[in-house]
């Protein structure tokens, strides 16, 4: 069986942004910590996490997108000597390296931004704002 490029891409892209979201960064430990300790052991809630899978449907289009606008006549994408083939490669290379970056980072601030609202609207049901 043979897997196309793309494919294998996406692949590496989605392994590598589950295993970066099943971790969780040394900040994100000490903010949970925080919270947890500001609350009442009655209050303590874990609230749930999904699969961020729009964020690589989203990355995917960027990266697309970004392979489609190399310009071989745009003298910044051609180092000296290179071939415009050659150019295409590395432009390709750096736009996946891009991508799976961009991946993880998106996916860390969705998390991060999610995490806070869900802390604001728990505040806001135990201080009765929805009574």
């Amino acid at each position: 069986m043979k897997i196309r490029k793309a494919t294998l891409k996406r692949i590496i892209r989605e392994e590598r942004a589950r295993l970066l979201r099943e971790q969780t960064t040394p900040a994100e430990q000490g903010e949970m910590a925080a919270r947890a300790d500001a609350m009442d052991d009655n209050n303590t809630h874990h609230w749930p996490r999904v699969d961020w899978s729009n964020v690589s449907e989203l990355v995917d289009k960027w990266a697309d997108g970004e392979e489609k606008a190399f310009d071989k006549g745009d003298p910044s994408m051609m180092e000296l000597g290179e071939t415009p083939a050659e150019a295409k490669k590395n432009w390709d290379l750096q736009v996946d390296q891009g991508a799976m970056e961009m991946e993880a980072e998106l996916t860390a601030r969705v998390r991060k931004v999610a995490l806070t609202t869900m802390q604001e609207y728990t505040d806001k049901l135990i201080n009765g704002d929805y009574a």
